[in-house]
């Protein structure tokens, strides 16, 4: 008699773990769709969850139907495009599921948290979520931005202290994106376009074959973090090897950045024209 107890014991709470789960499964597929950077992937896994009158509402909107939660998600990435979804264990009860979340950076630095209470149909799809913020976790627009400016310039730093004072390319080549760019002008005898860090070592070797250059004024730097933009303003002083002369030229460079590193750098000579005729200057 026992046995059978326990065997319908476990009887039931297997079928408990199933009502569970399949509870679970919108919410499972609603994440998915958070995490789905495709607007048209994820408008089709909204679609399976999300019903015409479904409605979604948070501190930031209020909105209906699954085109509209799409919109929201599109929006969030324009403002967020690093942003990282987690979230926490699922609290279960009759057609009420809730649950904490966070959304974390590329470098894993909280952006903001909360937690979303949900109400299903009990027919596998979602009728309502509300959204609550953590006040004290979210950081505004600003503080983002500022954030990410910082970050940003601590990279073109620590690209100019390994350039200029370590010489440590080593070092370097962990700044510098796959397949970044950088752009010197025609003029030079070694401008052009060169892709991928291999190259511009090739570029940097094939500078200093015309002059030996160091940073006469430190870099000045300006910032616009919004569009990952560092632009820098200096003054080097660089040795033709050819004359032996020296000449001081403003230069100021254009970086562009993503996810912590190097995309492309843009060189911009106060005068282009007296720096090459400089550098192939003969005694």
């Amino acid at each position: 008699m026992r046995k059978i107890y326990f065997l319908y014991f476990l009887f039931m709470l297997n079928s408990l773990f199933a009502q569970k789960k399949d509870k679970l499964n919108p919410i499972v597929v609603y994440e998915k769709a958070w995490q789905e950077r495709n607007s048209d992937a994820r408008l089709k896994l909204i679609k399976t969850v999300w019903l015409d009158d479904s409605t979604f509402e948070d501190p930031s909107a209020s909105i209906k139907g699954a085109v509209a939660l799409n919109n929201v998600i599109n929006e969030f990435y324009k403002k967020f495009p690093d942003a990282v979804v987690t979230s926490g264990v699922k609290v279960v009860k009759d057609n009420y599921v809730s649950w904490d979340w966070k959304i974390l950076d590329s470098k894993n630095k909280l952006i903001m948290s909360g937690r979303d209470f949900a109400r299903l149909n009990g027919k596998g799809q979602v009728s309502k979520i509300i959204g609550f913020w953590n006040p004290e976790a979210t950081l505004s627009e600003s503080d983002i931005l500022k954030n990410l400016e910082t970050d940003n310039l601590k990279v073109v730093e620590k690209y100019y202290e390994c350039l200029f004072k370590t010489r440590d390319f080593t070092a370097m080549a962990t700044l510098i994106e796959q397949g970044a760019i950088y752009n010197q002008a025609e003029g030079l005898p070694y401008g052009g376009t060169y892709t991928g860090f291999e190259e511009w070592t090739k570029m940097y070797a094939k500078s200093a074959e015309f002059f030996e250059m160091q940073i006469e004024k430190e870099p000045v730097y300006f910032s616009d973090a919004s569009k990952n933009e560092i632009i820098i303003y200096c003054t080097l002083k660089c040795k033709s090897k050819k004359s032996g002369k020296t000449l001081s030229m403003p230069i100021s460079e254009h970086f562009d950045l993503k996810n912590g590193k190097i995309t492309g750098i843009r060189s911009f000579y106060f005068d282009t024209k007296q720096f090459a005729e400089f550098l192939k200057s003969k005694r």
